[in-house]
């Protein structure tokens, strides 16, 4: 069998950004549409965007990495930018729609290029919109996936009655949050670099005590290399997790959650 390695959530988006020296909040960084990361996006020209792309690529190829699973923002064009570039390693595109807000042809537009949608969020989205979404997501056979209580608890009940394939952060989401998610069988993705530069902590030994599906992921490339064998170094180290369980997270979970679909292919 050929190697498998696999980063569970990245923006490689926002690689060409050098961050400003000060505290960052969630909501100034990277909340959509105004936080700092996105106003940089919309002022980058594409080729600084397609270099900052190319750059972490680089990265994740140096470290081994096979495939990655990047919420690419910009809409259709933001996931053809990224198609555009040549693996390995192979990357897993979840779009976005340009606006928080559900338009049919737009969705048609980007599912055409886009392995599934990532959001940021529901509460950046009026519910019945998201809703709308991810009806047509699944619809079209594809991932469906979205931040969860990254730095305020959101609701559980609601998150979940949209299906999704996977979830990311949890680190505000409450002991009952976690049971529910481990009920549903939702696969969820820590990212604990990027969750600390904001002071935050994922629940990862509460997620592996119930038996959810965990992978591993690097987030925003601004903030973190996009080197997986440095984040599985990290969770050992501050997690006490085992060598054996942290290769999983990045190998054997992510492709059984999502090779089912056919998502996620081996290397040939």
């Amino acid at each position: 069998m050929q190697p498998f390695l696999c980063n569970c959530h990245t923006h490689i988006g926002d690689a060409f950004i050098r961050l400003p020296r000060q505290q960052w909040t969630v909501e100034e960084l990277v909340a959509p549409p105004d936080g700092y990361k996105h106003r940089r996006l919309r002022e980058a020209t594409p080729a600084e965007v397609r270099r900052g792309m190319e750059q972490a690529m680089a990265v994740m190829g140096n470290c081994g990495t096979t495939h990655f699973i990047d919420f690419r923002e910009g809409g259709r064009e933001g996931v053809r930018a990224l198609r555009s570039l040549s693996p390995p390693p192979r990357a897993l595109v979840l779009g976005r729609p340009a606006q928080e807000r559900y338009d049919e042809k737009e969705m048609e537009d980007l599912l055409e290029m886009a392995d599934g949608v990532g959001l940021s969020g529901i509460a950046d989205w009026e519910y019945e919109e998201i809703c709308r979404v991810a009806e047509h997501v699944h619809r079209a056979g594809k991932l469906f996936a979205l931040h969860v209580s990254e730095h305020r608890r959101e609701n559980m009940e609601d998150v979940l009655a949209l299906r999704p394939s996977f979830l990311v952060h949890l680190c505000a989401a409450a002991a009952r949050d976690l049971r529910m998610v481990a009920d549903a069988g939702v696969p969820v993705v820590v990212c604990p670099q990027a969750n600390a530069f904001f002071g935050l902590r994922p629940p990862l030994e509460s997620l592996l005590e119930l038996d959810v599906p965990v992978m591993l992921g690097t987030d925003n490339a601004m903030i973190t290399p996009p080197d997986i064998r440095q984040e599985m170094r990290c969770v050992q180290r501050i997690f006490g997790v085992s060598e054996a369980q942290v290769a999983a997270m990045v190998s054997d979970v992510p492709r059984k959650c999502l090779n089912a679909s056919a998502h996620i292919h081996q290397p040939d």
